[in-house]
C-alpha cells in the first residue's frame, strides 16, 4: 500500500464518519444477507456492534503510517475474534461486506481508485486477523 492510497482511504473515510451508524447498519445488514449463519455470533445490539465496529476502523485508518501501532491491535482482535466463533472463511465475506457498505455509502465518490485502496487496506488488515487467529487455534 503506497502513500497515495492511504490517503485515499483516509479522506474517503472522513467522509463516512458523519454517516457511521447508518454504515455500520448498511454493513451488518448485508453481512447477515450474504452470510446468515454469523448473525447468532454477536451477541451486543448492532448500534452497539456498530459502534466497536467503527472505532477499529478508524483507528486503524488513522495508523496506515503506524503500522508498528496498529499490527499488534489487529493481532489482538484475531485472537479475540476466534473466541467469537470467527472463521478465517469469513474475513471474505466481511471484506465484501465491508466493500459494499461503502459504495453505498459514498456512491458516486467510491471511485475505481478509492475501491482499490479499500481492498488492500482490508487485505492487509484481513491477513493480519486471520494470521493471529491461525496461531491461536493451533
Amino acid at each position: 500500500m503506497n502513500d497515495q492510497q492511504k490517503r485515499l482511504v483516509q479522506t474517503s473515510f472522513a467522509r463516512i464518519v458523519p454517516k457511521s451508524e447508518y454504515a455500520a447498519k448498511v454493513f451488518y445488514g448485508r453481512l447477515f444477507e450474504i452470510i446468515p449463519e454469523v448473525q447468532p455470533l454477536f451477541k451486543s445490539d448492532l448500534k452497539t456492534q456498530g459502534i466497536k465496529l467503527f472505532q477499529v476502523i478508524s483507528f486503524a485508518v488513522c495508523s496506515l503510517d503506524n503500522m508498528d501501532e496498529l499490527l499488534p491491535l489487529l493481532h489482538d482482535l484475531g485472537r479475540r475474534h476466534v473466541k467469537y466463533g470467527t472463521k478465517n472463511e469469513h474475513y471474505v465475506f466481511i471484506g465484501e461486506s465491508l466493500i459494499w457498505t461503502l459504495d453505498k455509502v459514498l456512491k458516486d465518490d467510491f471511485t475505481p481508485e478509492i475501491r482499490q485502496a479499500w481492498l488492500d487496506v482490508y487485505s492487509l488488515m484481513a491477513a493480519a486477523m486471520a494470521e493471529a487467529a491461525s496461531q491461536e487455534i493451533t
